[in-house]
């Protein structure tokens, strides 16, 4: 009696096992499934994006000096105001470092909007707002990081 009882639970839990595993197989394919599925997601707004910015380089090359410049002082602008609504969010330490860094960010594509604005060679100023661009996309997007991580 002992002898059968010990092998119906021994029985038992190796087809528990059995359910378990299948389960953990399942658990690991849905995993994988949405994996692929957020890196696809990722793929396509990283295409989208970098059509925008193409696009974006492409209009400011064609755009005359003074309303580009126009253009981009009032894209400062707006981020500046966007930068201070994430400072008054408040948060953790590191969110906070990373307003900091936004700050700089923005103080530094002044600083070149200044530098810019200085030029008086057409080539040149071409050459430079290549360089310029790059700031400014790299801001919108650490902006726009910190919004979506501070839910707004």
């Amino acid at each position: 009696m002992k002898k059968t009882l010990l092998t119906c639970l021994a029985l038992s839990l190796c087809l528990h096992s059995l359910r378990a595993e299948d389960s953990l197989n399942d658990q690991l394919r849905r995993a994988a499934e949405k994996l692929k599925n957020e890196f696809s997601k990722v793929k396509e707004q990283s295409e989208v994006k970098g059509r925008e910015w193409y696009k974006k380089a492409k209009d400011n090359v064609t755009t005359s000096r003074e309303e580009y410049l126009q253009q981009a002082g009032a894209a400062l602008t707006g981020w500046k105001a966007d930068i201070d609504v994430l400072k008054d969010q408040g948060g953790r330490d590191y969110f906070k470092t990373r307003i900091v860094a936004l700050d700089q960010h923005h103080a530094f594509a002044v600083k070149e909007l200044e530098t810019l604005t200085l030029i008086n060679d057409e080539a040149q100023f071409r050459a430079r707002q290549k360089s310029f661009d790059k700031t400014l996309w790299t801001l919108e997007a650490a902006v726009e990081q910190a919004q979506e991580e501070a839910g707004l």
